[in-house]
Formats: C-alpha cells, structure tokens, sequence
C-alpha cells in the first residue's frame, strides 16, 4: 500500500461524522482502522514492536475519539500495555505510521503520518492534531486584538452606547452583561458563558444594537450547531426587538443558519468558506457554542474575515459536542482580565476597577472546577485574557429557588446540596420520583402521560375542529418533555416514546394511521439536516390529518407560520414526546422529567444531569434511584485535549 492510499484509508476509517455511529459500528471502525495500520506499517518495514504499537495505538485512539476525546497521553497507553513511555514512543515512531512533532508552527498537514506524538506526549490521529492546531492559532490570532490599546475618545463612546441600550444600572453590583457588551465592541472575539435565564440573548441585543448605532450597514449573521438552536436563537432576538427604537430593530437579522449552512457545507464534505474565501459578515454571533466540536471549531474561526467579530455564546457547565472536543469549556474555563483591560472596563462602565478586579471569578479554581484545571498553566497569563466573560446572575429561576439551587449544587459536583434540592414528597418545583427498577412502572408511566394531558387535550380539540390554530399544539407541547439519559433499554428514549405515546393516544382518542408508527399528533424530531426540505436536526413536528384526511407533519418557522411536509418526505426522525438530554440541548421547557437509568452507565455524567435539569423553567422531576442520581453528579466529564495548553504556548510565541 503506498502513503496515500494510507492516508485514504485513514480518513476513510476516521470516527469524525456528522451523525455518530453505534456503539458496535465505531468497534468495528476501531478494529478494522487498527488492523489497517499495523498491516501498513508492516508494509512500511516495522518490525513485529512497531507493528503492534501502531495496532494498539490505533484501535486506542479510535476508541478515544469516538467518545469524545481529542487525543490520548502515551504515557497512559504506555502504561496499560506495561510498558515504559520511552519504548511505546520509539516503537511507534519506528513504526512508520507515527511522526513526532516537536513544534506546532512547523509541519503542514500532509506532512503528517496518520498518527502523530506532539512534544507534550499527547497521541493523535493527525486530523484532530491538525484540527487542534489550527483552531489554537485562530483564536490565539483573534484574541490579540482585546490587548491593544482603546482611545479614550473610544471608550467615552462605546460607553454612552452601552448607557443608552443597556439602560441605567440597577444596582450597585457588577453587571456583567455590560461587561461582556464592552469586551464585544473592544475586541473581534467574545466568549460569553452562562447558564439558562442569565441574560445571553439580551446582552446580544444590546451588543447588536451598540454596534448598529455606530454602523447602520453592518452585515449580521446568527448562527448555531443545530437548526432548532439556531431557531431559538431568532426568535429570542425578535422577541427582545421591540426593547430597541425601531429604526435598529429593523436592521436586526430576521434570519439564522446552522453552522453547517454559515459555512456552506458542500456534498465533498468540505466548505465553501474558510480563511482563504471568509464569511462575509462583519459580526458573526454562535449561541450554544458548547455544542461545537473540535473540527467544526476549527473551521468557523478560520472562515471569519481578521476584521470581523466573533460572539460564541454558550453554558461551560452543559454537555459538550457528541463529536471530538470539549471547545467551549476550554476556551470558558480561565476567565481573566488584564490590569489594562480591568481599567477599560472601569472607566467604560464607571465602577471601581479594584471591585470589579475583586469581582472577577477566580481563574486558577475556573478550570479546576471544570475539570480542566491541571490543562492550564495557571502561572501565566491565559491565552484568552480580556475575552471570556461568565454570566453570573439569573433571572429566570433565581439561585435561591428550588431549581436554581439544584442546578448550582449539580455545576459544583456537591451530591448531598443536589440530593437536598430535590424534594421526595413531590411538592415543591424540583421532585425526585424514586422508581429504580429496570423498567418505568405503571404507576410513573401514568406520572409522565398526565404531563402530556394539556397536549392530549389541545389535540383532540384541533381534530374535532374545535381548535383551529395548530400552532397552539406546538405551546401545549412544550408545557411538559421527558428527558431520557439513554436511548436503547427500557428507561431508554426509544422504549419511553413508544409505551408513552400509546398513553397519549388514548387520552386524545386517536387511531393509528399508516402503519405502526403513524398517528394524528405524533410529534417527531428531525435527526438530520436536510437543506433542500429546509429542515434542521432538533427540528419538531407534529403530525396532522388535512383536508383530505392525509397526514402531514406541521412545522412551526421563526415567524410563527407552519409549514408542512408528507411524511414520507421527512428526513431521519424520531418521535418527541421523550428526547435524549443531547437532543434537548438548546430546548426549554415549562415542565421536564429526567429518566435516569435503572444502572450507572458511561453516559451518566454531572453535565448531562446539569443539562437535563437546566431545561425546565418551572418544574423538574428526577425519576430514578437517589444513589444512581449522587454518582452522576459526582462524575464530570473529563475530555482529553491538548487545546489549552497549545493556545498558551502560542500565546507566549506572538508576546515575544
């Protein structure tokens, strides 16, 4: 086999896909990847060591990947196969399907062998290394920029606009959706943290509005992972429109896109817009950030123009990417300003600098209580200074109340605060229904089809006639979802929606239609993307007779108008009454019930738990065991990635 037949082949086998696969397919893709390599470094000349590192180091990587991780220390696959790191490194380098690289300014992409060892010891598949290294030089780039000097004339301005679209302060606390307002006029990239209720689209509304004011033609583009994210995002910004004199909210984008749209993903798998053809837009604003892999990071922050500005809004407590990377949590976890940008910011928004440096989250316990403390140098300064801002206060549930407290005790890992928030006699607005056996009993499968009764009851009403505009079906919907941890076993979403499905169809008095799976209000989530329909994975639909008593599958736009589409046109579905925690992501509800599993599994994590519970804006239910609940908010997701420290290393290259 010659290199680039290799190369073919690796990228053939490489795990990094749009919709991951099975659990069983990514073993055979690992497997099948391993055994490809060390036949390759056969071929190569390796000896019979080589040979068998490349497998090892192979089929690990592979595995790493698909579960999230960016790369592995060979130290620790060193050690798994009893070894010393120093012969694991030499008999993969003499492998000839391993290469060292000692510095990340050197060596272009298809310089590298399909598996790579940087100088810090890290194992790579050479795409996510190349991925990893671009991405760390495009921020590091951008964020240049927050350390250069702002007129005073500047600051005088960018303040009187903040004072005019902010309004007066309402307190004599730090406001820290000023702050990040000021961050995102000064520099071109701005990411801003914080959790549901905390004021991220309002800051963006403002920020937009500051920006407007001072260009009237600056061309706008909103953006998010998935199409339902990106949706939301809209319809925020329109929501909050009428806050601004008419004349801006008119400017404001009336449109979104998924990242995959922005970018002009085309059938080759590549993208119409990187850093030698750049978006077009001035400001590019990214919510649900954390839902960005490491790939698909890489080439957004390499197709904004070097003048544009970049906003990526997110929460650094949620669930990160399906695919490879922790990006967002990363790029969040070391908050800091320097002495220069604190006395900006002071004298911009008039507070104290000294209370508002006092005020600063502290960066050296950020990432420790991430999980990402010991990536970071803490004695230097981070590479992000005077671009990360966290939203601290919320104005949706309030820290004190029932769901506010729960979420705050699960972000900082303490089981007992969390176990303490949740209420066992169902009463107060955060419960815990202890069922923990294998499978849901009656008795809670009957709990979760009362919370679907308003949707059963709007929907019998839209079939007799009663109730003519379908779009209320889409608000009765959304009054209650369960969450699902899983999605095979029977507290899994697949066995949830149908045994839950059939409940809510006798509440409605509703028939099956077309086959098995069909019937009048089933609502479905899109699970791919397809451009040519203009429906979008996370979208939601329901189905419903027309007048021709065919079914059709409603979709509710931005705007509010429906849409609808056969059934047999849609894209990969699934039905929506129970949603994966995953697929929720970027979704609030009024009411939200977690389905933990009968059994601590991989997947159970303090993020996943965080995620779930910060969807419900009234009420949150947990239904499963105390114990199997404490283990996962114990149990933060730990990603390998060599990100931070290569934007730090970088960082310290440009100041020289």
């Amino acid at each position: 086999m010659s290199m680039p037949d290799a190369f073919e082949t690796f990228d053939a086998l490489d795990p990094a896909r749009p919709v991951p696969a099975p659990a069983d397919e990514n073993a055979a893709l690992a497997e099948g990847f391993a055994r490809r390599m060390s036949a390759l470094a056969s071929r190569l000349g390796a000896d019979e060591a080589g040979a068998l590192w490349a497998e090892r180091a192979a089929l690990a990587m592979s595995r790493a990947t698909a579960q999230g991780h960016v790369c592995l220390p060979l130290a620790a696959l060193a050690r798994r196969h009893e070894a010393r790191f120093n012969e694991a490194r030499d008999a993969l380098l003499a492998s000839g399907v391993a290469c060292l690289v000692r510095s990340d300014a050197r060596a272009d992409a298809a310089d590298l062998l399909p598996l790579v060892i940087d100088e810090d010891g890290r194992l790579y598949l050479a795409r996510y290394y190349d991925y990893e290294r671009r991405l760390a030089r495009a921020l590091v780039e951008r964020s240049r920029e927050a350390g250069v000097p702002v007129p005073r004339e500047d600051i005088a301005r960018q303040a009187e606009r903040i004072a005019r679209y902010f309004g007066p302060r309402a307190d004599d606390d730090i406001d820290w959706q000023r702050v990040a307002a000021f961050v995102a006029l000064a520099g071109r990239l701005t990411i801003v943290s914080g959790g549901p209720g905390t004021g991220k689209t309002t800051t963006v509304v403002g920020v937009l509005a500051c920006l407007l004011d001072a260009d009237p033609g600056l061309r706008i583009a909103l953006a998010a992972p998935t199409g339902k994210a990106a949706q939301r995002m809209q319809e925020a910004l329109i929501e909050r429109a009428d806050t601004l004199p008419a004349e801006l909210a008119a400017r404001l984008p009336r449109t979104s896109f998924t990242l995959q749209r922005l970018l002009g993903a085309q059938s080759d798998g590549r993208f119409r817009h990187h850093r030698d053809n750049p978006l077009p837009y001035d400001v590019i604003v990214v919510d649900e950030a954390s839902m960005i892999d490491v790939a698909l990071a890489a080439h957004l922050l390499e197709a904004v123009a070097p003048a544009s500005r970049l906003v990526m809004l997110g929460d650094k407590d949620q669930l990160s990417a399906v695919e490879a990377g922790a990006v967002f949590a990363e790029l969040s976890a070391q908050p800091s300003f320097s002495r220069a940008g604190v006395a900006r910011i002071a004298a911009a928004l008039s507070v104290d600098a000294k209370r508002l440096e006092a005020a600063l989250p502290n960066a050296a316990s950020a990432g420790d209580a991430q999980g990402f403390g010991d990536l970071f140098d803490t004695k230097a300064e981070p590479a992000l200074t005077d671009c990360v801002v966290w939203l601290q206060k919320n104005y949706r549930f309030g820290l004190e109340s029932d769901i506010g407290r729960l979420s705050v005790a699960i972000r900082d890992g303490d089981e007992k605060a969390a176990l303490d928030a949740l209420d066992p006699s169902g009463e107060r607005a955060a419960a815990l229904v202890d069922d923990g056996d294998a499978a849901l009993s009656e008795r809670t499968l009957a709990r979760l089809a009362k919370g679907f009764a308003p949707y059963a009851e709007a929907l019998a009403g839209a079939l007799d006639g009663a109730q003519t505009d379908h779009a209320l079906l889409f608000d009765a919907l959304n009054r209650f979802r369960v969450l699902c941890a899983t999605r095979k076993g029977p507290r899994g979403v697949d066995e949830v929606n149908a045994r839950v499905a059939g409940k809510v169809r006798e509440q409605a008095g509703i028939a099956l239609a077309l086959g098995a799976q069909w019937f009048a209000g089933r609502p479905v989530i899109v699970t791919r993307n397809d451009y040519a329909l203009g429906l979008f994975n996370g979208d939601i639909g329901i189905a419903l007779p027309g007048v021709d008593g065919l079914l059709r599958v409603a979709f509710r736009m931005a705007d509010g108008a429906l849409r609808y589409v056969s059934p047999a046109a849609l894209p990969p579905h699934d039905t929506a009454f129970a949603l994966t925690v995953h697929k929720s992501q970027g979704s609030e509800f009024e009411h939200a019930a977690l389905v933990l599993p009968g059994a601590f599994v991989r997947v159970l994590s303090r993020e996943l738990v965080y995620t779930a519970i910060t969807r419900a804006k009234r009420r949150i239910e947990v239904i499963g065991s105390a114990a199997i609940f404490a283990q996962a908010v114990r149990e933060p997701t730990r990603r390998d990635s060599g990100l931070a420290a290569r934007m730090q290393r970088l960082s310290k290259d440009f100041q020289r």
